[in-house]
């Protein structure tokens, strides 16, 4: 699974679904208690580019929320066919995601976040453009 977060700019996680359980443990303390409600318990351990357990404690409300969710005729459909499709490698991938995979290493030696595809904004395209151009003057400067 992928996950993409907003504080993390276009940092793309790669994730696992670590466990799933109903559970009596304080969500601030990570402590066991019997006067606690129970709650679910879903792990999520994020793997790649770092090494993160992430613990969500849902509330009735969400579980319910999840469930109905989960339960619409397209998200039933489309988790069928994703499912039962012969190609069973991520949806993310293309053939130019697995070409890019090869090359690990920016030419600089540093290596490279997985990135989503994403469609940047005209202004976006602008500002990356004079981004790489001022490392390319950089690059160009420190070759020197």
């Amino acid at each position: 699974m992928y996950v993409r977060s907003t504080g993390l700019g276009r940092t793309l996680l790669k994730s696992r679904l670590g466990k799933l359980e109903v559970t009596n443990i304080v969500p601030s303390t990570l402590e066991e208690s019997e006067d606690e409600p129970a709650r679910m318990l879903m792990v999520m351990n994020i793997d790649e580019p770092v090494n993160w357990e992430v613990k969500a404690f849902m509330e009735p409300q969400d579980l319910r929320r999840l469930v109905m969710l989960i339960l619409r005729p397209s998200v039933i459909w489309g988790g069928l066919k994703l499912l039962f499709s012969k190609h069973r490698e991520s949806v993310l991938e293309t053939d130019q995601d697995t070409n890019s995979k090869k090359k690990t290493t920016s030419p600089d030696g540093k290596k490279e976040r997985p990135r989503a595809n994403v469609t940047l904004s005209p202004a976006q395209k602008a500002a990356l453009k004079k981004k790489n151009a001022k490392k390319q003057a950089l690059r160009s400067v420190q070759s020197c």
